[in-house]
Protein backbone atom coordinates (compact mmCIF):
# COMPACT_ATOMS: atom_id res chain seq x y z
CA UNK A 1 0.00 0.00 0.00
CA UNK A 2 1.34 3.29 -0.65
CA UNK A 3 0.69 6.90 1.25
CA UNK A 4 1.84 10.37 0.22
CA UNK A 5 5.03 11.00 2.01
CA UNK A 6 4.79 15.27 0.77
CA UNK A 7 4.19 17.41 -1.99
CA UNK A 8 7.03 19.30 -3.10
CA UNK A 9 7.07 22.93 -4.35
CA UNK A 10 9.60 24.54 -6.35
CA UNK A 11 9.83 28.29 -4.37
CA UNK A 12 12.36 31.56 -4.97
CA UNK A 13 13.17 31.66 -1.38
CA UNK A 14 12.29 29.16 0.61
CA UNK A 15 11.93 31.65 4.26
CA UNK A 16 9.65 33.89 2.54
CA UNK A 17 7.70 30.73 1.67
CA UNK A 18 8.08 29.33 4.87
CA UNK A 19 6.77 32.23 5.94
CA UNK A 20 3.77 32.79 4.09
CA UNK A 21 2.48 28.90 4.82
CA UNK A 22 2.53 28.95 8.83
CA UNK A 23 0.97 32.67 8.90
CA UNK A 24 -1.89 32.13 6.09
CA UNK A 25 -2.40 28.33 7.03
CA UNK A 26 -1.14 27.72 10.11
CA UNK A 27 1.61 25.08 9.01
CA UNK A 28 4.86 24.10 11.30
CA UNK A 29 8.09 23.83 10.07
CA UNK A 30 9.30 20.37 10.44
CA UNK A 31 12.74 20.30 9.24
CA UNK A 32 14.94 21.69 7.01
CA UNK A 33 18.39 20.91 4.94
CA UNK A 34 20.40 22.57 3.07
CA UNK A 35 23.65 22.13 0.94
CA UNK A 36 25.36 24.13 -1.72
CA UNK A 37 22.53 23.31 -4.32
CA UNK A 38 19.52 23.22 -2.60
CA UNK A 39 17.87 24.37 0.13
CA UNK A 40 14.72 22.37 1.31
CA UNK A 41 12.10 23.34 4.59
CA UNK A 42 9.22 20.85 5.28
CA UNK A 43 5.99 22.38 6.34
CA UNK A 44 3.42 19.99 8.39
CA UNK A 45 -0.05 20.89 7.47
CA UNK A 46 -2.71 18.73 8.87
CA UNK A 47 -1.63 15.35 8.10
CA UNK A 48 0.28 16.31 5.02
CA UNK A 49 4.13 17.42 4.73
CA UNK A 50 4.77 20.70 1.96
CA UNK A 51 8.39 20.30 1.15
CA UNK A 52 8.93 23.79 0.16
CA UNK A 53 12.38 23.29 -2.50
CA UNK A 54 14.75 26.51 -3.13
CA UNK A 55 17.59 25.99 -5.56
CA UNK A 56 20.60 28.18 -4.77
CA UNK A 57 22.99 28.46 -7.52
CA UNK A 58 23.57 30.38 -10.57
CA UNK A 59 23.44 27.68 -13.08
CA UNK A 60 20.04 25.88 -12.11
CA UNK A 61 17.47 26.68 -14.40
CA UNK A 62 14.12 26.68 -12.97
CA UNK A 63 11.63 23.52 -13.86
CA UNK A 64 9.13 23.95 -16.09
CA UNK A 65 5.25 23.74 -14.56
CA UNK A 66 3.65 20.70 -14.25
CA UNK A 67 0.24 19.53 -14.59
CA UNK A 68 -0.34 20.27 -10.76
CA UNK A 69 -3.22 22.78 -10.73
CA UNK A 70 -3.72 24.11 -7.17
CA UNK A 71 -3.65 23.02 -3.69
CA UNK A 72 -6.81 22.56 -1.58
CA UNK A 73 -6.60 23.28 2.05
CA UNK A 74 -9.92 22.00 3.95
CA UNK A 75 -11.53 25.01 6.21
CA UNK A 76 -14.87 24.52 8.34
CA UNK A 77 -15.71 28.16 7.64
CA UNK A 78 -14.45 29.48 4.19
CA UNK A 79 -15.92 32.88 5.27
CA UNK A 80 -14.57 33.42 8.32
CA UNK A 81 -11.11 32.29 6.01
CA UNK A 82 -11.78 34.42 3.37
CA UNK A 83 -11.64 37.66 5.71
CA UNK A 84 -8.71 36.18 7.43
CA UNK A 85 -6.74 36.57 4.10
CA UNK A 86 -8.20 39.51 3.36
CA UNK A 87 -7.13 41.29 6.72
CA UNK A 88 -3.60 39.56 5.98
CA UNK A 89 -3.67 41.45 3.09
CA UNK A 90 -4.35 38.16 0.28
CA UNK A 91 -6.23 38.96 -2.34
CA UNK A 92 -8.47 36.21 -3.34
CA UNK A 93 -9.03 35.44 -7.30
CA UNK A 94 -12.61 35.71 -7.01
CA UNK A 95 -15.20 38.27 -5.01
CA UNK A 96 -16.26 35.56 -3.03
CA UNK A 97 -16.32 31.76 -2.17
CA UNK A 98 -18.69 29.86 -5.09
CA UNK A 99 -20.83 26.97 -4.60
CA UNK A 100 -19.35 23.37 -6.82
CA UNK A 101 -20.91 20.16 -6.46
CA UNK A 102 -24.64 20.70 -7.08
CA UNK A 103 -23.50 23.17 -3.44
CA UNK A 104 -22.02 20.39 -1.74
CA UNK A 105 -18.69 22.65 -1.34
CA UNK A 106 -17.63 26.17 -1.56
CA UNK A 107 -14.49 27.25 -2.96
CA UNK A 108 -12.12 30.46 -3.32
CA UNK A 109 -8.68 30.74 -4.69
CA UNK A 110 -5.97 32.46 -3.75
CA UNK A 111 -2.60 32.88 -4.83
CA UNK A 112 0.87 32.06 -3.24
CA UNK A 113 4.44 34.26 -2.89
CA UNK A 114 5.32 32.25 -6.31
CA UNK A 115 2.09 32.16 -7.90
CA UNK A 116 0.93 29.18 -6.62
CA UNK A 117 -2.36 28.67 -6.50
CA UNK A 118 -4.33 27.71 -3.46
CA UNK A 119 -7.73 26.25 -2.88
CA UNK A 120 -9.95 26.59 0.56
CA UNK A 121 -12.87 24.13 0.07
CA UNK A 122 -15.79 24.33 2.52
CA UNK A 123 -18.24 20.80 2.74
CA UNK A 124 -21.29 21.80 3.19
Amino acid sequence: MYKLAHIGMAVKDCEKSSLFYSQVLGCEKVGQHQDEKMKFIYLNLGNQVIELIQHLGEEEKPRRSGPIDHIAIEVEDINAAVVRLKDLGIDCLSDSPREVFAGRKKIIFFLGPDGERIEFVQEC
